[in-house]
C-alpha cells in the first residue's frame, strides 16, 4: 500500500511567514507614523511670512502720525519661547480709531512642533554671523510694499530621526516676502 502524503504547511514554513509578516507590519507602522520633519516646520513658517507679507500690501499704507510712533511695518512676525518649543506669531498694526488707540493684533500663531527645534535665525539671508537662539527678540517686519525684514531660521529634529532630512533653514528674503526653504543649513 502507498502511504499518501498529507497537504498543508509545516511549522518551520509557518513561523518563517509570521516572521515575514512581523517584519513588514513593523517596518509599515515606522514609516507610516506621521512625524514633522524640520522642512514641515521651515514651510509652515513661511507661509506665516508670505500671509504677512499679503496682508501688508492689502493694508495699504501707515498714516504719517502712526508711522513716526509706530514704523511703516503693517503687519510684522514675532517668535516667543516656552522651555524649548518656539512661537511665531502674526500680528498686523490696528490704525486709533476713535478713543481705541494704535496696536498691534493677533491674526495668526504657530506652534513649531515638539519634534523640532527652532535652533537659531539671524538677520540677513544665508548668513553665518550674528546667529542667536534668543527667539524672544526674533521680530520681521513686513511693509506695504510687501518687502519683509530679511531672517534665516534655522531648525533640526529634537531627537535624530531615520531619514536624510535632520535639519532645515528657512530665508525670508525682502524681495516681496519671497520665501526660500531647503533641506540643509548650506
Amino acid at each position: 500500500m502507498r502511504q499518501r502524503r498529507q497537504a498543508g504547511f509545516t511549522l518551520t514554513e509557518l513561523m518563517v511567514v509570521v516572521t515575514i509578516i512581523g517584519i513588514l507590519v513593523t517596518m509599515a507602522v515606522v514609516y507610516m507614523r506621521p512625524r514633522t520633519r524640520p522642512i514641515d516646520v521651515a514651510n509652515r513658517v513661511g507661509d506665516l511670512f508670505r500671509e504677512a507679507s499679503r496682508r501688508a500690501v492689502a493694508l495699504g499704507q501707515v498714516q504719517p502720525t502712526v508711522a513716526v510712533a509706530f514704523g511703516r511695518a503693517r503687519t510684522r512676525v514675532i517668535g516667543s519661547t516656552s522651555g524649548t518649543q518656539v512661537t511665531f506669531t502674526m500680528q498686523r498694526l490696528q490704525e486709533a480709531v476713535g478713543s481705541t488707540p494704535t496696536s498691534w493684533v493677533f491674526v495668526d500663531r504657530y506652534v513649531v512642533d515638539k519634534n523640532v527645534l527652532a535652533v537659531q535665525w539671524a538677520n540677513g539671508v544665508g548668513t553665518l554671523t550674528g546667529l542667536t537662539s534668543d527667539f524672544s527678540t526674533f521680530s520681521s517686519a513686513c511693509k506695504p510694499d510687501g518687502t519683509c525684514d530679511a531672517k534665516t531660521v534655522y531648525f533640526q529634529y529634537a531627537v535624530a530621526g531615520p531619514d536624510f532630512e535632520q535639519k532645515a533653514k528657512l530665508a525670508v528674503m525682502p524681495l516681496g516676502g519671497a520665501i526660500n526653504t531647503r533641506t540643509d543649513w548650506n
